[in-house]
């Protein structure tokens, strides 16, 4: 699936921009949204298709999404009903008939695949045949709808079971659409139901942590389909109010994000496609709102979602208020954050936590042609700095540039951040790996490179120190780096400053750092840090410190600028247990302190400290006004915020009510008689299978950081009610891993220590100072609980 989104130049996130051509005229007094009725004819490409499966068996590497983009082409022409029964023959035999199974109602993804192998695959190909039932069922022979009516009513099945989590946010998007339009159309009023709930989760969960696959040129495109997918044919009216602000907190982002001197989305990004320039299926969306000037591929139909006077607002934020400082949340700790600072000629991102195995965690933005490569930091361990060697990932196998996933976190302040990649051993266990390096990728720069205050020729072919008085110049591949020597490229007015400031190998020793000159035709340069050795004896890692210059305009002020980057003086102390890097950055200091186990409990501090706010403006929350003004957020926000934190005192214990913190579809706040102020959270018992788990989250702030013991009142009715999955995040590490917590079963509502593990004594917790998050999720239903105690004391009971 996610190779599939990610080739833009065939299929891509087509889907409802195909498809949005042959939609009939519907007007949404919320959000304007108007859909053209045309009706195009079959394409040559749609023909070669037809005649690749007409009378034979298809391509092994035909796409399932390609059958159904084919399926509504000949439903949008309105022309050949008599290959209807052709094409649904096959899209029945690719699709899982079998009750008992887990992805019931599924379809392969590839038609060589032996099943199903990506459960997401339900939730792309509905997209398009739901709109073709919408629109089109009329027009089709009654034996071919009858067929059609059959397979849709097993997908809403597969779409059911399909357990996405909030946090997965564009699949949740789609699922969630599917299964409410789809329960509705196919008069499924259970499956609308839990439809819309899916939807309500999603936006309570972006309310309060972000969208999870943050900034992504692929992903957003992906999630505008699908709210553009609500917009169209959702009936209930809270739920096209609720995809209108999911749509309008996107669109915010975007703008907030982009880089008008360059026509895209900037910055640091998840699940990256296209490491080297960061463009993806956004595109689509970003053309048909008037954003970019390019003809963009494969473009048929036209994307319908604008909100004219919302769109010409936040273009007009995108390219006038510069230069600007973008932060957000991406998810529940403090580091799953990132910031941005764009200006006119050049812009400078981080992340502070790494998401994924495609992650872009730190960039550096530059004017000119979109298609110029970016600059870029890439963990990798298969010798592939541009992300252009695709592997087979995962259980779909799926072919994706794939790299490392360290522990990672970022600082940044303005125009300088530190990046800092720690290789644990349990992140190369993935391998094999061919290599281990940290490279910035560099754009070839057009005005000048710098080395320790000497500048480099740069050619096609190369780069080599130029020694006063001479004119020409030799190339070479590689020139050696030393830690903390400055770099420095120039391109115009901007400018960006490089240096490495602590790096080891794998046997404990420096690690060796060059510019390097591969012959690569993509226009770019690299800084590679070497980490591999025979012995690995430690764990491996690099610090980079990058501060950009903007508005540099004649030589004085460049000079002025170079020198003093030149000549500042950064801190760097590393031991096997502790990395502590500061910068004198322009605005003020900037700092990591990570401390091992990295990203496990050692602990990361950060200066400046991370955003709690989901999308910031100039230091002002913009994002969550967005989903207060709709419900349920809005009734959420009237009492107490579930997210305001449980206060730890230095001395002593706490209590709170359970059904104080966030909860989140499948368990609610039920009444209860036996429980303290008569409600409780429980996930109820269902028949359906479809049912999602469920999961209360709350916020704690510990004065003391020291070692706590967790009780619970809970009611756990028989064997099969007994328990719960219980963890704890703190801002920067991870407290308690994902547990189950089994409880005594039986009589009435009762207090119990937390234990999980074999282990029957109490399992006490390690709290830092400030937020952490407890969380407990459905392990199995009717398990109850009322309230909490935490305490230091080892021997404290509550009352």
């Amino acid at each position: 699936m996610d190779q599939e989104i990610g080739d833009t130049a065939r299929y891509g996130a087509r889907s409802l921009r195909l498809a949005a051509a042959g939609l009939v005229a519907l007007a949404v007094s919320l959000t304007g949204v108007s859909l053209a009725a045309e009706s195009p004819g079959l394409s040559r490409s749609d023909e070669r298709y037809w005649q690749s499966i007409a009378d034979q068996e298809p391509p092994s590497t035909m796409s399932l999404r390609r059958l159904f983009v084919f399926l509504r082409a000949l439903a949008e022409s309105r022309q050949h009903p008599e290959r209807l029964d052709r094409v649904l023959e096959l899209a029945a035999r690719a699709q899982n008939r079998d009750p008992k199974s887990p992805v019931f109602g599924n379809f392969k993804w590839l038609w060589r695949d032996a099943g199903v192998t990506d459960p997401n695959a339900v939730e792309f190909l509905m997209q398009d045949a739901a709109l073709v039932w919408v629109r089109h069922k009329d027009w089709m022979p009654e034996p071919a709808r009858t067929k059609f009516r059959e397979l849709l009513g097993l997908a809403v099945e597969g779409c059911l079971r399909h357990r996405v989590p909030v946090s997965y946010t564009n699949i949740a998007i789609l699922n969630a659409g599917n299964v409410a339009v789809l329960g509705e159309v196919l008069d499924r009023p259970e499956a609308a139901d839990e439809g819309y709930r899916r939807l309500e989760a999603l936006c309570r969960w972006t309310w309060a942590f972000g969208i999870s696959e943050y900034c992504s040129p692929t992903y957003y495109g992906v999630d505008l389909d699908g709210l553009e997918f609500l917009l169209s044919f959702a009936r209930r009216e809270s739920g096209r109010r609720q995809a209108a602000a999911l749509c309008s907190l996107v669109w915010t982002d975007i703008a907030a994000n982009y880089f008008p001197s360059a026509e895209k989305l900037a910055g640091s990004q998840s699940r990256s496609y296209d490491y080297l320039r960061g463009i993806g299926s956004l595109d689509a969306q970003l053309k048909a709102a008037g954003w970019l000037r390019v003809e963009v591929r494969d473009r048929l139909g036209q994307w319908s979602g604008e909100q004219p006077e919302m769109l010409a607002r936040l273009r007009r934020l995108a390219e006038s208020q510069l230069p600007r400082l973008v932060r957000q949340r991406w998810g529940m700790p403090l580091v799953q954050s990132r910031t941005h600072a764009v200006y006119p000629d050049v812009t400078l991102s981080s992340s502070a936590a790494a998401y994924f195995y495609q992650d872009v965690p730190l960039t550096v933005d530059l004017a000119g042609d979109r298609n110029l490569p970016r600059c870029y930091f890439i963990a990798d361990g298969r010798e592939d700095p541009y992300g252009k060697t695709r592997v087979e990932a995962g259980m779909a196998k799926h072919l994706k540039a794939i790299h490392l996933v360290p522990f990672w976190t970022a600082a940044q302040r303005n125009r300088d951040a530190i990046g800092l990649a720690v290789y644990r051993r349990r992140d190369l266990e993935a391998g094999p790996f061919e290599n281990l390096q940290s490279h910035l990728v560099l754009r070839r720069p057009t005005d000048g490179l710098w080395l320790a205050g000497q500048r480099l020729e740069v050619g096609r072919t190369g780069f080599q120190p130029v020694p006063a008085g001479t004119t020409g110049w030799k190339p070479v591949l590689r020139v050696p780096v030393g830690n903390n020597a400055p770099i420095v490229l120039r391109y115009g007015t901007a400018a960006v400053g490089v240096r490495v400031l602590w790096s080891r190998a794998q046997d404990g020793t420096p690690a060796e750092a060059a510019l390097v000159d591969d012959g690569n035709g993509f226009g770019v340069v690299r800084l590679t840090v070497e980490h591999r050795r025979p012995a690995a004896t430690a764990e491996a890692g690099a610090a980079i410190w990058i501060r950009i210059g903007s508005g540099l305009k004649g030589e004085d002020a460049f000079e002025r600028w170079r020198r003093q980057f030149e000549g500042a003086a950064p801190v760097a102390e590393a031991t096997e247990r502790l990395v502590r890097l500061e910068v004198p950055g322009d605005e003020g200091p900037v700092s990591i302190v990570a401390r091992a186990p990295f990203g496990l409990g050692g602990g990361t501090e950060l200066r400046p400290e991370p955003t709690r706010a989901l999308l910031e403006l100039d230091g002002k929350e913009i994002g969550r006004p967005i989903l207060e003004a709709v419900e349920p957020i809005r009734s959420c926000c009237a009492g107490r915020n579930p997210l305001d934190p449980i206060c730890v005192p230095a001395q002593g214990s706490v209590s709170w009510e359970a059904e104080s913190g966030f909860v989140l579809h499948g368990m609610t706040v039920a009444d209860d008689p036996g429980a303290s102020q008569g409600r409780c959270v429980v996930q109820p018992a269902a028949k359906e299978v479809y049912r999602l788990p469920g999961s209360v989250t709350w916020a704690v702030s510990a004065v003391r950081p020291g070692r706590y013991y967790l009780w619970a009142r809970v009611l756990a009715p028989d064997p099969q009610s007994n328990s719960f999955y219980v963890s704890w995040d703190g801002d920067t590490d991870e407290i308690l891993g994902r547990q189950a917590w089994s409880l005594r079963e039986g009589g009435p509502w009762c207090w119990q220590c937390l234990r999980v593990g074999k282990d029957q004594d109490p399992t006490p917790v390690d709290l830092p100072p400030g937020h952490s998050w407890l969380q407990f999720r459905t392990r199995e239903p009717d398990t109850r609980i009322d309230r909490l105690f935490l305490t230091p004391d080892a021997d404290a009971r509550p009352e």
